[in-house]
């Protein structure tokens, strides 16, 4: 965010309980190296809630504004992803290996409802693709 080590290592020292709410704050030394050798600094080892709200807490620089913009824009965009009901990739997910296990059930009660499987697995593995599709590149990150 383009903020000085000392600045940064004071607002986290200064909003230390209100870091804690999302987790420990832990501190430590690690070295870095300099035109003058090998020097050692403190660093604040912070999760990614902690992070983003010590970026909401600083002061506002081009850098620091953009990160805000983004960060009230992804809140609202969930709001009112929420607010419509859209499931996500993973509740998709499930409904469809649930949609699928109920439909494996009713198979093993007889060869009429196998056939009546047979039908529905072709869609049943189109509406998953999608879902998996999206996900994997998730997963990897």
């Amino acid at each position: 965010m383009k903020q000085e080590h000392r600045a940064a290592l004071q607002l986290i020292r200064k909003y230390e309980p209100a870091l804690g709410e999302f987790g420990r704050v832990a501190f430590e030394m690690q070295p870095f190296e300099t035109s003058a050798g090998m020097q050692r600094r403190e660093v604040a080892m912070l999760n990614e809630s902690q992070s983003t709200l010590l970026i909401a807490l600083m002061r506002n620089s081009k850098k620091v504004v953009e990160f805000k913009i983004a960060l009230v824009k992804a809140f609202y965009r969930m709001r009112d992803a929420l607010a419509r009901g859209e499931r996500n990739l993973w509740q998709q997910m499930q409904a469809l290996i649930s949609k699928e296990v109920a439909s494996e059930v009713r198979a093993s009660f007889g060869s009429h409802l196998m056939l009546d499987r047979k039908r529905e697995l072709p869609s049943l593995r189109d509406e998953r693709g999608m879902p998996e599709a999206a996900i994997q590149p998730l997963l990897l990150n």
